[in-house]
C-alpha cells in the first residue's frame, strides 16, 4: 500500500509505528516536523502537496489540523485519490462541508471520516433518524483545555456542535463526527468540563432514539500530543487494516 500523510506530528508517527508501507510520502508546513519524523521512520519520503497529483498513492491520509484539511481539502479531492480524515472539525464549517461534498460527489473516489476517539459510530449512524437526542460531554484536564483551575471542575462550555468546535477547534472533532454520523448539527448537543482531577481524556454520549436509548463512555489516554487521544490515530490504523477485507464486520 503506498500512502501520502498530511501531517508529520504525533497521529503520523502513530500510524507509522503500527502499519509497514510500500512506499510512505509525507508532507508537513513545518519541515522540522518532517525531520523529526524521518529520524524515527527512514523510510518516509518529502513530498510537497502540490506534487501529490502526479504521485502514485492508494490513499491520502489527513492528521494535520481541521486548518489544514479546510485549506488543503478541495485541492485533494482534485487529485483524485481516496481521502481518510481525522480532523472531521473541518466540517463544522458549513461553506466547507457544502463544497467538499459537492465536489465529492463529481468524482470516483471515496472519502472515509474514521471514528477518532469515540466508537459506537455504527450504531448512531444506523439509528441516526431515530435519534430523539444525542449529548455529548466530554471531560479533559485543564491543560489540555488552556485552563489554569486545580480545585474542582468547571464547564466551560455548553452549546451545539459548531459552537464547540469554533470555541475549541483541536479538542473537540468528535462532537463533529457525531453530527455527520446523524446528519444533523444542530441536534448534536455538547458539554465541555475541565476537570483537574482526572488523567484521561473522557467522552460520555447519551442517547435517546425511537430504537432505544444508548449511553457510550470511552476514557481514552492521551498521545503525546496531550491534545489528540492515542485512540484517535488508532482508527486510521484500523480502517487500514481492514479497507480490503471481504469479511466485514459491524456497520
Amino acid at each position: 500500500m503506498k500512502v501520502f500523510l498530511l501531517g508529520a506530528g504525533n497521529s503520523a508517527k502513530i500510524i507509522l509505528d503500527e502499519l509497514n508501507f510500500e512506499k510512505v510520502y509525507v508532507y508537513d508546513k513545518n519541515f522540522k516536523q518532517f525531520e523529526k519524523l524521518k529520524e524515527i521512520h527512514n523510510e518516509i519520503e518529502y513530498l510537497d502537496i502540490k506534487n501529490l497529483e502526479t504521485i502514485d498513492v492508494d490513499y491520502i491520509i489527513e492528521v494535520a489540523s481541521v486548518e489544514a484539511l479546510k485549506n488543503y481539502g478541495l485541492k485533494l479531492l482534485d487529485m483524485n485519490k481516496n481521502l481518510i480524515v481525522l480532523s472531521t472539525g473541518a466540517f463544522a464549517d458549513k461553506t466547507f462541508r457544502y463544497n467538499f461534498v459537492k465536489k465529492l460527489n463529481n468524482k470516483n473516489i471515496n472519502v472515509y471520516v474514521v471514528s477518532g476517539a469515540i466508537g459506537g459510530i455504527d450504531l448512531i449512524r444506523t439509528i441516526s433518524n431515530k435519534i430523539n437526542t444525542i449529548t455529548l460531554i466530554t471531560r479533559k484536564t485543564p491543560k489540555r483545555l488552556g485552563i489554569d483551575i486545580t480545585t474542582k471542575e468547571k464547564i466551560i462550555f455548553e452549546g451545539n456542535s459548531i459552537e464547540a468546535i469554533e470555541r475549541f477547534p483541536k479538542n473537540i472533532n468528535v462532537a463533529v463526527t457525531l453530527a455527520l454520523a446523524i446528519k444533523n448539527f444542530e441536534k448534536v448537543k455538547v458539554k465541555i468540563i475541565a476537570d483537574p482531577f482526572i488523567e484521561r481524556n473522557v467522552h460520555s454520549i447519551e442517547i435517546k432514539s425511537k430504537v432505544g436509548n444508548y449511553t457510550f463512555k470511552f476514557e481514552n489516554y492521551p498521545s503525546k500530543n496531550p491534545k489528540t487521544s492515542y485512540l484517535a490515530p488508532l482508527s486510521i490504523v484500523g480502517l487500514l487494516k481492514n479497507i480490503h477485507s471481504k469479511f466485514k464486520i459491524g456497520g
